[in-house]
């Protein structure tokens, strides 16, 4: 279905097609009877075949204007496209969470330095994610902090509801190992191992994030200080789940 800048162009162009033909044929029919006004011979018979010439001119106008307007109409479809029909891609769109909790607790010698325990809700935080079946990124901001975690899938699969050991830093995985990372402050690891386990994870019509379950640690540059957490998300309405105390510690 054109658009109304469509039916503009078209319309113009044709009413000028049009235009043009009742010019042309108003020069003929003058032609025609500055020849009959000053023929010789047999003005009926001149006349009889000038008129027939009007007709057929008058006809090919008519054939020539209806196949400009189709080749116009044609022409507007295709390089004007109506853009409330080009596509999005939401799985690289940020979805913000209806309801999420983020649990962190680094020890003392990792990312922070004098180590870190806390929870952050959706009460006083932002959370929003993006992603695919083979990578999902998260992003919590509030109190003053801001994390970012991501967490891919085996070269060879897909994530799922599992576990996923010997985890390397996701933008740089070797191999088929699955890929972690989780950037505290701007604070990350050069190098790290780790595992994460997908308690929960379901996705919306749109193919993006419905709800996610996960848990997870990494060492930074394979050294023994730690940091784990759970992180627990929903872009859905109407889900819950009750965050853990700051203190509760993760049993991962």
């Amino acid at each position: 279905m054109l658009s109304t800048l469509q039916t503009s162009a078209v319309m113009y162009l044709a009413a000028v097609a049009v235009g043009l033909s009742a010019i042309g044929l108003v020069v003929a029919a003058g032609a025609c009877g500055y020849a009959i006004a000053h023929a010789t011979g047999d003005r009926r018979l001149l006349a009889g075949m000038l008129a027939g010439f009007l007709v057929v001119f008058g006809a090919a106008a008519a054939v020539v204007g209806s196949a400009a307007y189709t080749r116009l109409n044609t022409f507007a479809v295709v390089t004007v496209p109506d853009q409330s029909t080009v596509g999005v891609n939401q799985s690289a769109v940020p979805q913000p969470a209806e309801d999420a909790w983020l649990h962190v607790a680094i020890d003392r010698g990792t990312l922070t330095g004098p180590g870190l325990e806390g929870v952050w809700t959706i009460k006083e935080s932002n959370f929003t994610t993006r992603g695919t079946k083979r990578d999902i990124q998260a992003f919590a901001s509030g109190r003053g902090d801001m994390l970012n975690l991501e967490f891919r899938a085996p070269s060879n699969g897909e994530l799922r509801a599992g576990m996923f050991d010997g985890a390397e830093r996701a933008p740089f995985v070797t191999g088929k190992s699955p890929g972690l990372e989780i950037d505290f402050d701007g604070h990350g690891c050069n190098k790290l191992i780790g595992r994460f386990q997908i308690k929960t994870l379901t996705w919306t019509v749109a193919k993006t994030v419905a709800e996610m379950d996960v848990l997870f640690v990494q060492y930074c540059e394979g050294t023994p200080p730690a940091m784990r957490g759970e992180l627990w998300f929903t872009t859905e309405i109407g889900i819950h789940k009750t965050p853990p105390s700051a203190t509760s510690g993760v049993a991962f």
